[in-house]
Order: structure tokens, then sequence, then C-alpha cells
């Protein structure tokens, strides 16, 4: 249900035309991402696709916030590499901390959660993380100015995984009162011309 909606709205919202795809960071060119959740490491996006590459273990989490522009959302987390051995875990939080411990998570003050294989690489994970089961959950692209994610893998050798972020604009107030207006006109010629009036 949650999929649908976000793709939806995904449609709706829409990427501002002409933006370009970036990449935010990756960790063989800039260092370790933080291993602190209270201290994760700052990612400014832009409209489009953004991407971060990095590596992950038992011994070495990985936590980001991403910083969204004003008047933009997360409309996808695009999953476009992963080569653990075993299940990679990710979760998010709004805000720019992750507030729940490794061990013993809470995982229903997350907005959600999922774990991903190889075999869900080309697969949207907030559709997945917007349905786990007894998260706060959430439903269309994210509008919030700040997201953070927890990324673990219960192997103790590194996994590669690899992120595609896309940040889409949101339509100001007055065009989704040009919308309506225009989708009104339609149904009313449409209504018109049904019955011949």
């Amino acid at each position: 249900m949650a999929r649908s909606i976000i793709a939806a709205l995904v449609g709706t919202f829409g990427v501002a035309s002409g933006a370009q795809g970036m990449l935010i960071y990756n960790e063989l060119a800039s260092g370790d991402l933080s291993n602190s959740a209270s201290l994760p490491t700052i990612l400014s996006v832009d409209l489009g696709s953004n991407y971060l590459s990095a590596d992950v273990s038992k011994n070495d989490r990985d936590y980001f916030s991403l910083r969204l522009p004003p008047g933009t959302a997360l409309g996808s987390v695009m999953l476009r590499r992963s080569d653990g051995a075993q299940a990679t875990f990710l979760s998010m939080q709004a805000g720019g901390t992750f507030t729940e411990p490794p061990a013993g998570a809470d995982l229903t003050r997350t907005l959600g959660y999922a774990s991903f294989f190889s075999s869900d690489v080309h697969t949207d994970l907030l559709a997945k993380l917007a349905d786990a089961p007894q998260a706060l959950g959430f439903a269309g692209p994210l509008t919030g100015s700040s997201y953070t994610f927890w990324v673990e893998q219960e192997s103790p050798s590194p996994a590669w995984y690899e992120l595609e972020f896309v940040i889409v604009q949101i339509p100001s107030p007055g065009a989704w009162v040009l919308g309506g207006i225009g989708l009104g006109m339609s149904l009313w010629t449409t209504r018109r011309r049904r019955w011949g009036r």
C-alpha cells in the first residue's frame, strides 16, 4: 500500500527538469562515514539523483544525515549496489541524529527499517522502509529538512553498498490550486460532452 502511494506521489511531485545527478559521498575518496549515532556525517543533497558509495561491516557501522534544501522532499532511495555475504541493515529517523543504540534498538521509534541483499539492487528501499512492521512509518515523499540513516552489516567482512537518493521538488500551494482547478475544468468539460450540455 505504502509502495503505491509513494510511487503516485513521486509522480505528482516530480523531479525538477534539468536536475543533474551528483556524488555526495564516496568512502574510497573521502574516508569512513561516521560511526557515531549522535554525530553522523552530514551530507547536503540537491534536486535529482544524489549518490553515496560506502562499505560497512559488523565492526564498522555507518551513520549519515541528509540535509534537504527548502521546498524539496526525499522521493526515493534506490539501491544501486550490494555485495554483502549477509543481509545489510538500514534504518532511518527524522532529524539530525540517530537516537537508538545499535544494541537493543527500539525500532518502533524509527521511521522505518529494512534488510537488503544483492537481489534487491534497483529497488526502492524507501518503500521497504515505509512498510516496516511496528515502525512509525510514513506515506509519500518525506518533506522534512533532515533525515539520519544507520547502516550495519552482520558479517565481519566488509560489504559495499551504493544508494541513490532522489530529491524531488515540492509544488507550491499555488501549483496545487492551479492543478485542482485544471482537474475540475477537465471533469466539467467531460461531463458536459457526455450529457450533451
